[in-house]
């Protein structure tokens, strides 16, 4: 009678034969009545207690034993020695694992192997022969962070700091309160001279920040520049503007020649704000459509002929020469208008004008009407005119079958 042996979720594994063996997984399963079963049973303890120890390539045993392990299975990669589980049945994956004591207590330590020293995590990295600091203190390899209680000048409240580094250099410093540190330890009882916070802001500092304009010229020349309470923003600093207001509320625009405003500013007569409106004599762009935002019943990409109708204001079409033509999906515009609509998802930008990318179908060329195909969201050569379904004209060639060419919207 042969047996069958189930998982632990009483699932059927296999079935083993009377008087036979089987190999279908890492295990040997003996029959009934099969002669000499004390080897193969004897043989199964074994790679249990070694985890069927065997070379491998990453998570790739070599052993053509592992090639179908079970799920949960354990396996022993003997030449980065480590342990790793079949977390699908099929694919194996590593075990971490973290040793509490001294990371030069191993001889031998494999690629990835972690130890907790002295409130510090290290790794190994087998290519440089090293342990990496991993955190929470400073280490020469990684940023990493640290979290401490410092006094306040006078020594009299304890405050809550938390001190980010790269490499050796503590680079900002996040507090719920302004204070002056009282020591040259900014982390209380830390082993490293930390503090080079001279004043600490509420919310983000950086080292030597200004207590009043929180700019640090620390941070800026040490080559760490961060966006915060205390950055050193990239704005003109010396522009001065005079509260005079004229008769018709115009205000002028003043214009500086370098990023610091040191240089003379300009401004003109032309170029000024009133009621709302922005007044300038010419502007230029360097995309090259007028678009506005309508809404979609779909996400449609850029390129994508688009007409009037379907759920919401604009969808496709499978009709020739479509007179509910809109225009073509942009990317970016040169000018949007109904900005504030929506987004590209749920108002795509549609081209109503000028230079854009355009989805085609068929022999297109250079100077071709274009108009909707029987293809959704393609456009296609008109063969004659056709009046108030014309996207634009073609401003390249365009071989037969599917692409993408640049079209005049007209």
């Amino acid at each position: 009678m042969p047996y069958i042996l189930n998982l632990t979720t009483g699932s059927e594994l296999i079935t083993v034969k009377d008087g036979t063996v089987d190999n279908s997984t890492s295990l040997i399963f003996i029959g009934r009545n099969f002669s000499g079963y004390g080897e193969p049973l004897e043989e199964n303890f074994v790679r249990l207690l070694e985890n069927f120890s065997s070379p491998g390539t990453d998570n790739i045993p070599s052993n053509e034993k592992l090639s179908n392990p079970l799920q949960g299975q354990l396996w022993y990669n003997s030449n980065k020695k480590q342990l790793y589980i079949s977390y699908d049945g099929s694919e194996f994956k590593g075990i971490g694992s973290i040793t509490v004591g001294n990371r030069n207590s191993v001889s031998n330590p494999s690629d990835g192997d972690m130890f907790w020293e002295n409130g510090v995590l290290y790794g190994f990295q087998k290519s440089a022969g090293v342990y990496l600091n991993i955190g929470p203190a400073n280490g020469s390899q990684f940023s990493s962070w640290l979290y401490g209680r410092t006094l306040s000048t006078p020594d009299e409240f304890l405050y809550p700091s938390i001190v980010g580094l790269v490499g050796d250099l503590p680079v900002v410093a996040f507090s719920n309160i302004s204070y002056i540190p009282a020591n040259t330890k900014l982390i209380e009882n830390s082993t490293q001279d930390l503090n080079t916070f001279t004043y600490i802001k509420k919310g983000i500092t950086l080292p030597n920040a200004n207590p009043v304009t929180g700019i640090s010229s620390t941070s800026t020349t040490s080559g760490y520049l961060l966006w915060g309470t205390a950055a050193d923003a990239l704005s003109s600093r010396s522009i001065r503007l005079t509260p005079t207001v004229l008769p018709d509320n115009r205000f002028y625009v003043p214009l500086s020649r370098s990023l610091t405003g040191n240089l003379p500013l300009a401004s003109t007569s032309t170029f000024y704000y009133r009621n709302g409106v922005l007044n300038v004599t010419a502007q230029s762009a360097f995309y090259a459509d007028l678009a506005e935002r309508y809404e979609a019943d779909a996400v449609y990409e850029p390129g994508t002929v688009l007409i009037i109708g379907g759920e919401k204001e604009v969808t496709v079409t499978t009709t020739f020469a479509d007179t509910r033509v809109v225009g073509v999906v942009s990317k970016n515009p040169a000018y949007l208008m109904n900005k504030d609509a929506g987004n590209d998802e749920t108002h795509p930008a549609i081209a109503l004008k000028g230079r854009v990318p355009c989805k085609v179908t068929g022999y297109v060329k250079k100077g071709d009407l274009i108009v909707t195909s029987s293809v959704a969201g393609y456009g296609c050569a008109a063969n004659s005119v056709f009046g108030g379904a014309i996207i634009g004209k073609a401003l390249e060639n365009q071989s037969e079958g599917f692409g993408v060419i640049e079209i005049l919207v007209v």
